[in-house]
């Protein structure tokens, strides 16, 4: 009987680890998504804000304006992310901050720096005993 009960916890567990790589699948999608939105919203945000605009610059016509407005906010958002690509890299450093709040990476350094630890020691009576 315990060894059923240990089977429908492994399975158990194993159904739940599955729909969390679902999850986390759908998640990301969801963020990629999210990322295109932001272009939505800025183009969104110029027209709207265009009459005020048009205001603070005394540009009688701004809507022919906004044929130029948008697509230099558009090259602006991608000099920022070549300048975080390129200067920052943006990549590199999430990748960074990802491993060191990542219970795995820790772990994993723990045993290396564990083998490093006994591979020095090993070294240490190999080099020993060849003295000797």
């Amino acid at each position: 009987m315990p060894d059923r009960t240990h089977s429908n916890t492994r399975e158990i567990r194993q159904r739940l680890a599955t729909w969390r790589e679902v999850f986390f699948a759908q998640k990301y999608r969801f963020d990629l998504g999210q990322s295109f939105l932001v272009v939505v919203n800025f183009t969104l945000l110029i027209i709207t804000a265009s009459d005020k605009l048009q205001v603070f610059f005394g540009i009688p016509r701004l809507r022919s304006l906004l044929i130029v407005l948008i697509p230099l906010g558009f090259v602006g958002v991608w000099l920022f992310g070549y300048f975080m690509d390129r200067v920052v890299r943006a990549a590199q450093m999430a990748e960074r901050q990802s491993m060191k709040r990542s219970e795995v990476w820790a772990k994993h350094h723990e045993q290396m720096d564990r083998l490093e630890q006994q591979i020095g020691e090993l070294k240490e009576l190999v080099v020993q005993r060849g003295n000797a």
